[in-house]
């Protein structure tokens, strides 16, 4: 199983976008880094309701490689989708 942790960016209860996205680093780490993200923000973007969350993504049923055989089908006609 493959975890991912994200960081995402919210507007008051609205998602707006993944700002980072890692394996790399330890759950620990990652919430540290949204506490202090967080803690940066100025006042304004704070009373606009600006706010980081962390975020887990299980990557183990995404992890499937696509076939080279259909990599090449691809690669023959651009216009295919």
């Amino acid at each position: 199983m493959i975890k991912v942790y994200e960081i995402h960016r919210y507007l008051n209860d609205q998602f707006q976008y993944v700002v980072a996205r890692t394996h790399k680093y330890t759950e620990e780490k990652v919430h540290q880094d949204v506490k202090r993200m967080n803690e940066m923000l100025s006042e304004d973007l704070r009373e606009r309701g600006v706010r980081y969350v962390f975020a887990i993504e299980d990557m183990s049923a995404s992890n499937k490689k696509t076939s080279t055989k259909y990599l090449r089908q691809q690669n023959k006609n651009p216009w295919a989708r």
